[in-house]
Parts: structure tokens; sequence; C-alpha cells
């Protein structure tokens, strides 16, 4: 009997990759207009700010966050430092809070396996802050019971740490678990090497098919249903 459902967060809940295209738009805009550039090259500059935080921090919560990222452009650009760095973070983050929207089904299929008994987790890389605020942008913040963020954990997916600290928060064993996301080698690996069925939501993205391993392209698929029930 299933009796929790950890959910990956960006890419699973929500379309990240539609929000990252326009936010990062809006950010070079604003970008050219503060630093007198071309869009390209603030992109360029804020890339490499990117990479140069990623190359620094490796596989921690940190790397991805925009602030950090803001803040090496600003440094490379020149400019009011405590400013435009906070001004850079927000156009990013709140263009895709402004914009996303769950996938259909989401939040039928969360609300009928709450009304089974279920209980809900969120298991994400990212900064803890800004996660609980797209889930709260996406209605969600009745239904989540725990999460665990790899800021929170000190790793990231698929490090065993981040499932095993889920499963502790749901009181759930990984027999009676099941875990929806997008990414196979971090989601549905790290899930399944401790023993928790991965579900691998494809949605409308290319990928290439798995054997043994349940893969939807909706939160409608009747197996993701099927699963619910067994």
């Amino acid at each position: 009997m299933i009796k929790g459902i950890i959910f990956d967060l960006d890419n699973t809940l929500y379309d990240y990759n539609a929000g990252n295209k326009i936010a990062r738009e809006k950010l070079a805009q604003r970008g050219s207009e503060m630093f007198r550039v071309s869009p390209e090259e603030f992109l360029r500059v804020y890339d490499e700010a990117n990479q140069a935080v990623k190359a620094r921090m490796g596989a921690s919560a940190s790397c991805h966050n925009r602030m950090l990222y803001a803040q090496g452009t600003v440094e490379k650009l020149g400019g009011e430092l405590v400013t435009l760095a906070p001004e850079l973070y927000e156009i990013y983050w709140g263009t895709i809070l402004d914009i996303m929207e769950l996938y259909p089904g989401a939040l039928d299929f969360i609300k009928q396996a709450k009304e089974k008994g279920c209980r809900i987790g969120i298991c994400t890389d990212m900064t803890a802050h800004i996660q609980y605020r797209k889930l709260a942008k996406l209605g969600l913040s009745p239904y989540v019971d725990a999460i665990v963020t790899s800021e929170e954990m000190g790793v990231e997916k698929p490090h065993a740490a981040m499932f095993h600290g889920s499963l502790d928060k749901l009181k759930t064993k990984s027999h009676e678990t099941l875990y929806i996301g997008d990414s196979y080698e971090r989601d549905i690996q790290g899930a399944a090497g401790v023993g928790i069925t991965p579900v691998w939501f494809v949605a409308d993205r290319p990928y290439e098919p798995r054997e043994n391993v349940c893969t939807i392209k909706s939160f409608a698929d009747k197996e993701l249903y099927r699963l619910l029930e067994s």
C-alpha cells in the first residue's frame, strides 16, 4: 500500500524550462539597460558568473543561487552591487513566479493521493527559500507534509541522503513510497537506489525509453493511478 509520494519540483510539478527561457530574456533586457551593453553581452557575462559559481561550489545548493550569479555579473560589469544584484535576482525569479503553473492534472492527482491518506513530500536540489516561494505560488501549501532541499542536506540528488531524509520526514518506508521526478540520473536512479518506486515524468520532452521504469507524460496517466492503488 502506498503511504507516501515524493515529488521533485522543477520540471516535474511545473515547467521550469519554459519559465527560465522567458526569465533570461527579461534579465537580458534589464541588464542591457543597467550596464549599457547588448543583451547578448550581458547574458555572456551572467553565464560566466554562473559557471564560476558552479566551479567554486561544486555539487551543492549554493551552486544554484541566482543571487551569486547576479553578484558576479555586477562585479564584472560595474555598478552599485548592493542595489543591482538583488534587482537582477528578483527579475529572474519574479518572472518565473509570475508565469509558473502546475502541470495539468498534478493537483488532481495530489488531492486524490491525500484523500487516500498519502503523505506528500518535496525533494529538490535548490536553496530552500525560493522553493518555498514556488510551492506557495503553485497553491501546494495545504498539501505538502515535508520538504527536503539540498541546502538542508548538504548534498544533491542522486545522493541517498536526499531520499532517506525525505522518507524520514514522511515517516514512510521505501517500499510504500513513490517518487516522481524528471531527471533519470538524479531522480529515477537515486530513488531506485534506496528502494523507492520511481516514476519518470517526461512531459513533452525528448527521452530515451528505459526498461522497467514507469514513464509518464502527464499526471492523468492511468499507470500513475494504478500505482497509487497498489
